[in-house]
């Protein structure tokens, strides 16, 4: 299926589809983060978006597609499967970055439960889940808000870039953490996109997509039905 590449600037979604089947932060979540290879190198997390008969899609960030990801890999020991992007929601200034990979060889596989990133607190905790290849334990992150716009500058020769509508979150994270999911009890509320430095400030702070934004792509793609039949 052709990728298709969007800016999305929506209203409020549907609730994501599948069944909701992750069971605790520390175990139950960590079991269901993927990780996108490329030529043996793993360059994203995700998590299990949708499964049936005919396969299981995963949902990562749309600038692993820069490093051009081309296999899945689950954390429970199973074997490498090649992926197919289906479909995207992307921009030039990461207004929103959400890429869907569909494996046909992992069948009925559990997917997350998605919480309402907008309820959430300043202060509440969040386990950051990375990829098996950073280590088993969980990255705490304590939110600190949803911003409008942050701006990152990585260098002096860097051109700094506008992110929208991103969860802001303290904690220390690390390059490669990419797509893995911020959960709290047993909910991915975000999946991690980077770090930022605001203006004028020496903190670095994680940033994570909102789930919010990410109901806000499947409504736009109309992803259900890009789901096959059983």
């Amino acid at each position: 299926m052709r990728l298709a590449l969007l800016a999305c600037v929506v209203a409020m979604a549907a609730a994501l589809p599948g069944p909701a089947v992750a069971q605790s932060d520390a175990s139950g979540m960590q079991s269901l983060v993927v990780g996108l290879v490329s030529t043996g190198q793993v360059v994203a997390g995700g998590v299990p978006l949708a499964s049936g008969s005919w396969g299981s899609d995963y949902i990562t960030v749309s600038h692993a597609l820069s490093v051009g990801a081309t296999y899945a890999i689950l954390r429970e020991g199973m074997p490498f499967a090649e992926s197919k992007p289906v479909a995207a929601c992307s921009s030039q200034a990461h207004g929103i970055d959400v890429l869907i990979v569909r494996v046909k060889e992992h069948v009925k596989r559990p997917v997350v439960e998605w919480g309402d990133s907008t309820e959430l607190k300043a202060g509440d905790e969040l386990a950051l889940h990375p990829r098996r290849e950073f280590g088993a334990a969980p990255v705490k992150i304590r939110f600190v808000h949803i911003n409008l716009l942050v701006w990152n500058r990585v260098s002096a020769d860097t051109w700094p870039r506008q992110w929208h509508n991103v969860m802001v979150g303290e904690g220390q994270t690390r390059s490669g953490f990419s797509g893995s999911p911020w959960a709290m009890g047993g909910k991915v509320y975000g999946l991690h996109k980077g770090s930022v430095r605001p203006p004028n400030q020496n903190n670095w702070y994680a940033v994570a997509e909102t789930a919010t934004r990410v109901r806000e792509c499947l409504e736009r793609l109309h992803y259900e039905a890009l789901i096959p039949p059983e």
